[in-house]
């Protein structure tokens, strides 16, 4: 049997197959055919979801920071306002969001999930793990676990929105946000510190104690507020009662 060439012509799957049925093709040239189609609608959604995008992210204004933080006296956009200005943009462009939870290997964390679709077909999914609110810097309870999920949960809703459609945010002056960050130097002094506190599991807590999603996003002014926490802290530990335990019959600080 010499070499075959399919054709692959115009229509849905059914027409290939009827085509392909009166051509009298076998099941395995059926097969391939709709392999075929199929690749080449994946593509072609694809090419779509991908000029949509661009389309939607060229639209999307920065979002306005009308919610007031007490605790730092600084303001931001929460979640609703983060979907009020842009819902109305990605869905005349075709496209939809599904926000769920997903499973993490990281403790204490919560994985939050976005499926983006496509009217044409094309789905693109993303995650963000975030640590479960439930603790203060100080290692106390401050909500019960169901606020405390929720809390996160919100928080990575928000976060990963503005990462997918790299919405920037602007004070109510119209000004863009633009801070100078703290330098690597301090970040590592900062991190430094958490270390000889013992507290370099809890970096997530002092970012939210500044009033920032991550030491990475500290402004430089930040800097000396972070430093006189983790000084202050270092001073309460220096007070705590050492408790003496015996371990193989010797005597050891704990």
């Amino acid at each position: 049997m010499g070499n075959e060439v399919i054709e692959v012509q115009a229509g849905t799957p059914a027409d290939q197959i009827r085509n392909a049925i009166a051509g009298g093709a076998d099941l395995e040239k059926l097969k391939g055919v709709l392999e075929l189609q199929e690749r080449w609608e994946a593509n072609q959604a694809r090419k779509i979801y991908a000029k949509a995008f661009a389309s939607a992210q060229a639209k999307i204004k920065a979002v306005v920071k009308k919610r007031k933080n007490t605790q730092t006296h600084s303001t931001y956009a929460d979640l609703g306002d983060v979907i009020e200005s842009v819902q109305p943009v990605y869905t005349d462009e075709g496209f939809a969001i599904i926000f769920y939870e997903g499973e993490t290997a990281k403790e204490g964390h919560v994985r939050v999930c976005a499926d983006v679709l496509h009217e044409e077909g094309h789905r693109e999914t993303y995650f963000l793990d975030m640590p479960l609110d439930g603790v203060g810097f100080k290692g106390n309870a401050n909500m019960t676990g169901i606020h405390a999920k929720a809390s996160s949960t919100s928080y990575g809703r928000r976060y990963l929105m503005c990462m997918i459609w790299n919405i920037p945010t602007q004070d109510n002056d119209g000004n863009v946000q633009s801070i100078a960050k703290i330098s690597d130097r301090e970040l590592s002094a900062i991190r430094d510190m958490l270390i000889a506190n013992g507290d370099e599991k809890h970096e997530a807590d002092l970012a939210k104690a500044l009033g920032v999603e991550s030491l990475e996003e500290l402004p430089a002014s930040g800097f000396k507020r972070a430093m006189s926490i983790l000084e202050a802290r270092m001073m309460q530990k220096a007070k705590e009662p050492v408790t003496i335990v015996k371990v193989a019959g010797k005597k050891v600080a704990k």
